[in-house]
């Protein structure tokens, strides 16, 4: 029960971090509202309101491997979903099965 409470804040804390990253990152575009990672099952959840749009996204890695290599781990981000097919699709295009060397903190964080 511990173990479980620990993993929640911990994959709480993720998001919140990632959520302040992406905003940081994608602020031309619009606005990360919420974000939340899942490391169990290997899964990063984002709600956005992007610049044009009406309607806040959900947008999904659905699913991600971290690979470990020496010192260094990557991400491979394997499949997509989001509230607009054009994104999914899109997301796919770019990003599937790309490889992302995670800064040590956050790869100690993700295992």
């Amino acid at each position: 029960m511990l173990r479980k409470l620990a993993l929640e804040m911990k994959d709480g804390a993720m998001g919140m971090a990632l959520r302040a990253y992406l905003n940081d990152r994608l602020s031309n575009y619009g606005e990360v509202l919420d974000c939340s990672v899942d490391t169990r099952r290997g899964r990063i959840s984002v709600r956005a309101m992007l610049k044009g749009e009406k309607e806040a996204i959900n947008a999904a890695v659905e699913r991600y491997e971290l690979v470990r290599e020496g010192d260094n781990v990557h991400a491979i981000l394997r499949t997509f979903s989001s509230s607009r097919p054009w994104l999914t699709l899109l997301l796919g295009k770019l990003f599937t099965n790309k490889r992302y060397k995670l800064p040590s903190a956050v790869a100690s964080l993700l295992e």
